[in-house]
């Protein structure tokens, strides 16, 4: 074989194993960006989930206690119109 041809196949080569290597290298940082990215987004999903979980009990306690509100606010009323009947007189 020509030496040319034999230097110039060296060199693809080489430069072929150096695309290849830089290809693997790329994709292992990128595949533990996105890990870590992953692992951010899971961890706000929890505390997310956690945020909704205590304000749906916020808001069960709040609607349980809405009827007695009401009642109460009634009453507040009735005696509001007995007391203003009394100054009237």
């Amino acid at each position: 074989m020509n030496d040319a041809i034999v230097v110039a196949l060296i060199t693809g080569g080489l430069s072929l194993l150096g695309s290849i290597l830089g290809i693997i290298s790329a994709s292992k940082k990128q595949t533990a960006d996105l890990e870590k990215a992953l692992a951010v987004i899971n961890t706000e999903i929890s505390d997310m989930k956690e945020d909704i979980r205590t304000h749906n009990q916020y808001a069960k306690m709040f609607s349980e206690n809405i009827p007695a509100i009401n009642q109460h606010m009634t009453d507040v009323d009735r005696r509001l119109e007995v007391l203003e009947r009394g100054k009237a007189s």
